[in-house]
């Protein structure tokens, strides 16, 4: 099985992507949700090989390529989460909020009421506001209880028209995996306004056993009105790449969605699609690997989060991305910042992630065992105080 490689502090901050190039030698960065780990090795050797080549042209959309995306992208949905895609109703873009902004100006229309959960990831909301729609909110008893769902959602409509529900399963900040029953009930929820449901699936690869991850695709009652994206991204630590594949449930989307301009919705790199075909082709042992650490990472976390008095969670069901609370007044509210400034560990603030949550934060335990274990003295230290 391929082994996990997880480089220094110093090795991680001479890198140029966001998490760790802008923190400050001494500061642990544990808020992107990036990996710490090296990418698998097929991975690494198909970007080398290409590099050899300088192939790093013009993508061919139309032939090569992008064609395998597609047809692994369709394999692996048949594969691994049951269901099958309809041949020609897949398309390539770079990422997938960029999807999700092509969503949004193809189904819904400026000032439209838009349905999601909170909390929520904050690109979400920023997306809304600038396309001019405005985000109504799901409570956070949707992530959790689908009895109280069907009132959650009256709550939040108020009987406004709603032509999209944007959802994120599995969950980013929380890592709660919505179940078969309550994607039937945003269903049912988005046929009755003749809406789009679009559901954000990055996180499916990293689902913690016993949970397990339903797509958008395998529930009758939702497929027709999907639309799903997903990518390597997060699975394989190779989000600059740019490469996210979106599949429409009718053709009725598809062709709606296709009306766009093709250089609005597109710009895969030849980079990226090579990176995702030979991810998904030959990267299980190394994935394996990754999910294998994830759970004990996430036992490690727990042990510690069990009998802290300040801080607690609801242990996440997927991804590596744990969704803190204040349990005990500390630093002002600002759990964060405080955090930052006592244990020179960076979390990602509560209040991005939407209104009400500025008693929170996100800390993302894909990490080595041992930075894990150092975050955790720290956090243990700046909170064993009195109260602030």
């Amino acid at each position: 099985m391929d082994s996990l490689s997880c480089p220094s502090d110093e090795e991680l901050r001479s890198r140029s992507s966001i998490k760790w190039s802008r923190t400050v030698p001494g500061v642990i960065a544990a808020d992107i949700a990036e990996l710490d780990f090296l990418t698998a090795p097929a991975v690494s050797a198909a970007l080398s090989e290409a590099a050899a080549r300088s192939d790093f042209g013009y993508p061919d959309f139309s032939a090569g390529l992008s064609v395998r995306v597609a047809e692994r992208f369709a394999w692996r949905m048949q594969e691994r989460f049951g269901w099958s895609p309809t041949p020609g109703r897949i398309q390539l873009c770079a990422q997938i909020m960029q999807g999700l902004s092509c969503a949004v100006l193809a189904y819904t229309k400026p000032g439209d009421w838009i349905l999601t959960h909170a909390p929520t990831y904050a690109p979400i909301v920023h997306i809304l506001t600038q396309l001019g729609r405005r985000p109504l909110f799901c409570p956070p008893c949707s992530l959790r209880d689908v009895s109280d769902l069907h009132e959650a959602m009256d709550d939040a409509w108020d009987g406004k028209p709603i032509p999209m529900v944007i959802l994120c399963n599995p969950h980013n900040p929380t890592g709660r995996v919505l179940d078969e029953r309550t994607l039937e009930v945003f269903a049912e929820f988005s046929a009755a306004q003749r809406g789009v449901v679009f559901c954000d699936e990055i996180y499916q690869d990293l689902v913690h056993w016993p949970a397990r991850h339903c797509s958008a695709g395998s529930v009758p009652a939702l497929h027709e009105r999907a639309v799903i994206f997903t990518s390597a991204a997060k699975s394989f630590s190779i989000g600059g790449l740019r490469c996210a594949v979106g599949y429409f449930g009718s053709r009725e989307l598809y062709e709606t969605y296709c009306q766009l301009p093709w250089h609005l919705r597109n710009g895969a790199s030849l980079p990226g699609m090579h990176a995702t075909v030979v991810a998904w082709d030959s990267g299980g042992e190394w994935l394996a690997a990754l999910r294998a650490q994830l759970v004990r990472n996430r036992a490690i976390l727990g042990s510690y989060l069990d009998r802290e008095t300040a801080l607690q969670w609801q242990v996440p069901d997927a991804t590596y991305l744990a969704w803190l609370s204040v349990r005990r007044p500390t630093g002002g509210g600002d759990l964060p910042g405080f955090l930052l400034l006592k244990a020179k560990v960076a979390l990602q603030a509560g209040q991005s992630f939407g209104p009400g949550f500025a008693g929170y934060a996100r800390l993302n335990f894909g990490t080595s065992e041992k930075r894990l274990h150092e975050i955790i003295r720290r956090l243990e230290q700046a909170l064993s105080g009195p109260p602030a």
